[in-house]
């Protein structure tokens, strides 16, 4: 549901600023044809554009700790996370309360249109519409205004003499032959689904006034007498619209149209004010651009990886995956590496990705948090295929990290590890002649999850050495003024806010031990919480405690 609205805010962002460029630069213009592909190309294109934006490569070089690594700038680092306690303890789902306006709004319109639309049609039923030259003429007395829709023209008999109608025929035919219903069952459709945004109906707008230019223009070429036929505009001023996908005779009808119908053709020279939706096309594709994270590593004479070196000569296959977690939520940021090198690719804000694989190779998943995902490229080539590329879901399970606990003694003490010894510096003669360290070969047993970016583990004020001496005072306190004794094991998690939530006691050797070791943990400050790329995410831990 997110990606819909990330998709209905780019589009409408595409509305607005090619509107812009329309009311700025070619409304006043007299190349009406010209202007109406442009407004029908400017909508398409405000849709289509987000569906398929151009992706950039983000390369992050891989330093030479196997615990430190390179922050990724993501686009969605900074979305606020609100999770399931936050929304059930306000008692109030913002998300849930835009949903359902927005979808009320469809349903008011969609409504309002089909109305309007089976009303027109039940009339030509009816009536029993009149072929004349080409054209169907209904006979009504419930519109006052002469229109057309589609290819069916309204008349009022009453109040339209019959000197008038060569000049209504003249008009409407024009709005048959050039099909300017196409234009307005195109806005029509795009009003119900971007109703919220003001700049879709002074679209529509435009592009109803546009088709009045060209209806009037084409009136004019027939020979008409201009003013009998302004006459007959005036005459129908204080008509209504009839319905959005019609074209009214008065439609728009205010000076700047009597005006249009004598102004002088424009100049070639003054249609070189298209060029303006250049740019703004420009600054929609940059602005909807997204990054394809890539990880560096070792670089050789051409500038390529050795990983990515041996990757060019295999056969490859493409896959498209959705990584979620255990109650079905996405997993934005999840690593997914080529196992044995450093290509790869993160999950986006819905959890999707897309990545070429090699013959015969592995892809592993890694989050902070979860357990680590590995799957083979059997495993991928034999799910569902669509076009190209294979289709594939990985459910993440969360892991639970155990703390290694020191029982206190009363006399051990808890001592920080020594800092490593500082390095010895080079001289840059040294430097130039040494030659890069190859990558290191992967491991068939290795079992720890790597991270090619960052992976922020949850952290204790003061660090592990403060958590350590926390748990060992604490032991030794509660035991002896409790007169505890026994082992307990408790699990718990650090939430996205950094709060020690969801405490229970897995194996305990009595009550009071299980008791002890929920007041140690209750008791523990906030912490930091863990992140991925940037986002807090929840972690599971798991403490072993012994009271004596």
């Amino acid at each position: 549901m997110e990606s819909i609205f990330v998709f209905l805010i780019k589009a409408s962002a595409g509305i607005i600023l090619f509107y812009l460029v329309y009311l700025l630069f070619l409304r006043k213009e007299t190349f009406h044809n010209a202007n109406r592909w442009f407004l029908l190309i400017a909508l398409i294109s405000s849709v289509v554009l987000p569906l398929f934006p151009i992706h950039y490569l983000v390369v992050a070089e891989q330093v030479s700790s196997a615990n430190v690594f390179t922050a990724i700038p993501d686009t969605f680092k900074h979305i606020p996370v609100i999770s399931g306690r936050e929304q059930a303890a306000s008692g109030f789902s913002w998300q849930l309360a835009v949903i359902t306006i927005y979808f009320a709004g469809i349903i008011i319109f969609v409504s309002r249109l089909l109305v309007q639309s089976f009303t027109l049609i039940h009339l030509i039923v009816k009536k029993r519409a009149k072929s004349t030259n080409g054209i169907y003429i209904v006979e009504n007395e419930k519109y006052n205004v002469p229109f057309s829709f589609f290819n069916v023209v309204f008349i009022n008999p009453k109040l339209h003499k019959q000197e008038d109608l060569p000049e209504i025929l003249a008009h409407e035919q024009v709005h048959i032959r050039e099909n300017h219903w196409f234009d307005l069952l195109i806005i029509e459709l795009l009003t119900v689904i971007f109703w919220f945004n003001p700049f879709i109906w002074f679209f529509e707008r435009s592009i109803k006034q546009n088709h009045e230019y060209l209806a009037d223009k084409g009136v004019l070429a027939q020979g008409h007498n201009l003013g009998r036929y302004q006459a007959l505009l005036i005459n129908q001023l204080m008509g209504v619209q009839v319905i959005g996908v019609t074209n009214n005779l008065n439609f728009a009808l205010n000076t700047n149209r009597l005006k249009m119908m004598t102004k002088t053709k424009a100049s070639v020279i003054r249609q070189m004010k298209f060029a303006w939706v250049l740019p703004a096309v420009a600054l929609l594709l940059f602005a909807f651009a997204e990054p394809d994270y890539r990880v560096g590593g070792q670089e050789n004479e051409s500038g390529s990886t050795p990983a990515e070196v041996a990757l060019v000569s295999l056969e490859s296959v493409k896959m498209a995956g959705v990584i979620k977690d255990e109650a079905g939520k996405p997993l934005p940021g999840t690593s997914v590496i080529i196992k044995g090198t450093s290509v790869g690719t993160v999950a986006d804000r819905a959890g999707k990705f897309e990545l070429s694989i090699p013959e015969e190779s592995t892809i592993v998943l890694s989050y902070v948090g979860k357990k680590k995902v590995e799957a083979g490229y059997a495993e991928i080539t034999s799910g569902s295929k669509k076009g190209n590329t294979y289709n594939c879901e990985y459910v993440m399970e969360d892991v639970v990290i155990e703390i290694q606990n020191n029982t206190y003694d009363g006399k051990q003490q808890l001592s920080p590890p020594p800092p490593p010894p500082p390095p010895v510096p080079a001289t840059k003669k040294e430097v130039e002649n040494t030659p890069p360290p190859p990558p290191p070969l992967p491991s068939p047993n290795e079992e720890k999850t790597i991270f090619f970016v960052v992976e922020d583990m949850p952290q204790f004020p003061g660090g592990y050495a403060a958590l350590q001496k926390y748990f060992i005072e604490m032991q030794h306190k509660i035991a002896q003024s409790k007169g505890i004794k026994g082992k307990a094991k408790v699990a718990f998690t650090v939430d996205e806010k950094g709060k020690v939530t969801d405490v229970k006691v897995p194996e305990k050797d009595n009550e009071k031990a299980a008791e002890g070791a929920i007041e140690i943990v209750t008791g523990m400050p906030d912490w930091t919480p863990g992140k991925q790329r940037g986002k807090p995410v929840p972690v599971k831990y798991l403490l072993p405690l012994k009271f004596e």
